[in-house]
């Protein structure tokens, strides 16, 4: 059952991307300012994600888990019937609510049914489950937006909702702890001050400083709760060395690679002409490699160490982006870059950072271990929307991709591989 919870939420990230133009036109809006369904998404997923993942070490993780489900299956059906943009967009801050209570909880229980030394195989267990959601949703996102309108994109979330939440009692429960929670007014001040700083960004005018003043507010507001409270949003201690630094930051690079996938569609429809349809199936071949790489990504992790595939990573995605910034970009570029991008993805996303993420914590604190680098690839994934449809095009947009990927690349050589000699016999190797 996490496993078909992390599908449901992994399917909805890239079922989305062929609806879009559709999305935008039904409201009579700008591609730009569509691509805000995504941001208001990850805002809400980054802020919700740490606090999630400690309340499952704390209450149980099975618990949580279940309230993520719940979350995310009525906010899919207020999604489908929304009939107007703000709606559609408070829609999708529950989801991705929802979405932050399922990821942690649901890879953290079922990463450690396994023996250290094999966590990197589980983590690739779970990236598979990625894999294949992004095989599956590009195509069924595409068929049931050109045939059935956009909003059936959502309600296919609420069956599957609906299934899990009737099963999921069947699961074992999960152990609880007694520590205390991190501080909920500096998680909330955090997704404030990334919401403003991203409105800011993408704002015109006036309007512009209005939000750069909202944004340094709640920076301020912020760093007060980071000192102040007993138990801060963001573990101190892991923002103490430059390696927990550069690890985080990778992350958000990361996540800004990612968040790219969503406007493929749109490419292939703008630049080869393809139906919505077509576009959804574009994107196959990134599917394919992704879901059939992701498993080989976390054995490669548990024999090699996670940085080597990550690097591997970051290079194949760099140049999956100079491919797709390619002024003059042919077909057979578009389905190199697409190879390239999938493979990525499953040498990035999934084992190799999850599990230098683990390494950093204790075994009870596996949820906010894994949490912790969620809400930095969030807080990338939020960004990169806004980021990547300012200017230049599709060239500036993928030739930004291309240049995150190199800059990954040299900020995680600052941080220490996991090597899985010194994983064995430790619950908390170095």
């Amino acid at each position: 059952m996490y496993l078909v919870g992390v599908f449901m939420g992994a399917l909805d990230t890239s079922i989305i991307s062929p609806a879009l133009p559709l999305i935008a036109r039904s409201f009579s809006t700008t591609l730009a300012w569509t691509a805000w369904t995504v941001t208001a998404y990850t805002v809400a997923y980054a802020a919700s994600t740490i606090l999630a993942g400690a309340m499952g070490d704390r209450s149980g993780r099975r618990r949580m888990f279940a309230l993520g489900i719940l979350l995310f299956g009525v906010a899919s059906l207020i999604a489908a019937l929304s009939r107007s943009l703000p709606v559609f967009l408070l829609a999708r801050v529950v989801q991705g609510a929802g979405a932050g209570a399922v990821y942690p909880n649901a890879q953290a229980e079922g990463v450690l049914q396994f023996g250290v030394e094999r966590r990197g195989t589980a983590l690739g267990i779970f990236g598979a489950v990625f894999g294949l959601a992004a095989i599956v949703g590009p195509d069924a996102g595409g068929a049931l937006a050109q045939y059935l309108g956009w909003p059936s994109v959502f309600l296919v979330n609420v069956p599957i909702a609906v299934v899990v939440l009737l099963l999921v009692r069947s699961l074992p429960a999960s152990p609880t702890s007694s520590r205390a929670l991190p501080d909920w007014g500096g998680g909330l001040a955090f997704a404030a001050l990334l919401g403003a700083g991203l409105l800011a960004i993408a704002a015109r005018g006036p309007v512009r400083f209005a939000f750069a003043g909202a944004a340094l507010a709640m920076l301020l507001m912020f760093l007060w709760r980071q000192r102040s409270a007993a138990i801060p949003f963001l573990d101190p201690v892991r923002l103490r060395t430059v390696a927990g630094w550069a690890m985080l930051v990778g992350a958000a690079l990361i996540g800004l690679d990612l968040s790219a996938s969503v406007f493929v569609p749109t490419l292939v429809q703008r630049v080869f002409h393809f139906s919505v349809l077509a576009s959804g199936v574009s994107l196959m071949p990134a599917a394919l490699f992704g879901a059939v790489l992701a498993g080989v990504g976390g054995v490669l992790v548990d024999r090699v160490g996670a940085r080597s595939v990550l690097e591997v990573g970051l290079f194949l995605a760099m140049a999956g982006g100079v491919l797709l910034a390619w002024p003059h970009r042919s077909f057979l570029m578009f389905i190199l870059a697409m190879i390239c991008l999938g493979s990525a993805t499953a040498f990035t996303m999934g084992a190799p950072l999850n599990r230098m993420a683990m390494a950093y914590y204790r075994v009870d604190q596996a949820g906010e271990a894994l949490s912790m680098v969620a809400v930095f690839r969030a807080v990338g994934l939020a960004a990169g929307p806004v980021l990547l449809t300012g200017h230049g095009g599709f060239t500036g947009m993928f030739g930004t991709v291309a240049v995150a990927s190199a800059l990954g690349m040299l900020i995680f050589l600052l941080v220490p591989d996991v090597r899985p000699a010194l994983a064995r016999g430790s619950s908390r190797p170095a």
